[in-house]
């Protein structure tokens, strides 16, 4: 009951995830109209949650014992893909923008995570309805069947009454075959959370699907760190200083230590992007190109934007493809239903 308390207080104290986006646009109007940011966060916290006095409390401790900003958004709720630029933006002076890029971000994935919530309420639930019809069939249907053929004695009717079995439970292969993938899955991965990290960048970087969005993610946060910080008038060591010492994302700051050493050692920024092999191939061309001209900064906030609106492309692409698959599920599972009902009959047609 204590856990149940302490996480309830919690929810009260936090803002919920689908008003992340709306509470970084605000925040993000305030500081350019010239408020301080506990002056923002405390017009704001009345809007986005419930126990805003108790928050409003913790929030001037926190700026008294002198905590970065990111220690504030953590303590509102935040997740740690969202602190890790908002830590970094502390670090290159640029705290507003930033705000102001997550907070598009983050209504785009909202905005993604309520369709696809939307797409999948209807499939579920005719799932659901499926499910209760097929076992209804299994338990008044198929007995009454069997019970009518084998007074018959036709070995073809029993045969089309095995067929019948089989059919009617598919949704409950489905079913299992669902939860055991998604157990699976969940054990893998907090077995792969539990290596160090140097272990866990070299599987994913193996894995054939993972693969794919693991490099284009981590390149998409590189480029947009980075970039960030170079912008700001950074060099190049203090900017890969500034990923090692941030804690929000591990992989990242395992990246920073690896370009440092061959920066140190006398490759050139763009030779350890090449030598990692850590990145999508393009990010190499943008570095090279940014060297060349000395904006390697500006370079690499631009490839940050297109990777953004490519993430972007194919997460709209793929959430138009889930809602009819299942749909296609459906209607194999109808086919099914029909099937199951009809071939028995058809056999007691022929017997009489």
């Amino acid at each position: 009951m204590k856990k149940v308390k302490v996480y309830l207080e919690r929810k009260r104290q936090i803002i919920p995830s689908n008003m992340h986006s709306s509470f970084l646009s605000r925040l993000s109007d305030l500081l350019m109209e010239g408020y301080t940011f506990h002056e923002s966060v405390s017009m704001l916290l009345p809007f986005h949650v419930k126990d805003s006095k108790a928050v409003s409390k913790r929030i001037t401790e926190v700026q008294r014992n002198g905590l970065a900003v990111v220690d504030v958004f953590k303590l509102l709720g935040f997740p740690s893909r969202l602190l890790l630029p908002l830590n970094l933006a502390s670090v290159h002076g640029q705290l507003q923008q930033t705000i102001a890029v997550l907070s598009v971000n983050t209504a785009f994935f909202e905005g993604a995570k309520k369709r696809l919530n939307n797409l999948l309420m209807y499939p579920v639930c005719l799932f659901m309805i499926l499910f209760l019809l097929f076992t209804m069939f299994r338990i008044y249907f198929l007995p009454n069947m069997e019970s009518l053929i084998g007074s018959k004695g036709d070995e073809s009717s029993d045969n089309s009454l095995t067929w019948t079995g089989y059919l009617l439970q598919m949704p409950n292969i489905f079913f299992v075959t669902a939860i055991i993938s998604s157990c699976l899955l969940i054990l893998s991965y907090r077995i792969l959370k539990k290596l160090p990290i140097e272990k866990q960048h070299l599987i994913y970087l193996k894995l054939p699907i993972v693969r794919s969005w693991y490099r284009l993610l981590l390149t998409r946060v590189f480029a947009r760190e980075m970039g960030g910080l170079m912008e700001s008038g950074m060099s190049l060591q203090q900017s890969l200083e500034a990923l090692i010492s941030q804690k929000e994302h591990k992989v990242l700051r395992f990246i920073g230590k690896q370009m440092k050493d061959k920066v140190v050692h006398g490759e050139s920024f763009s030779q350890a992007v090449f030598l990692l092999d850590s990145f999508t191939a393009e990010l190499f061309h943008f570095v090279v190109h940014g060297e060349n001209s000395g904006y390697l900064g500006r370079e690499l906030s631009l490839y940050n934007e297109f990777l953004s609106q490519e993430i972007e492309s194919k997460l709209s692409r793929y959430i138009s493809i889930v809602q009819p698959t299942l749909f296609l599920i459906l209607a194999v599972f109808i086919i099914g239903a029909y099937l199951a009902i009809l071939l028995p009959i058809y056999n007691m047609i022929n017997i009489v």
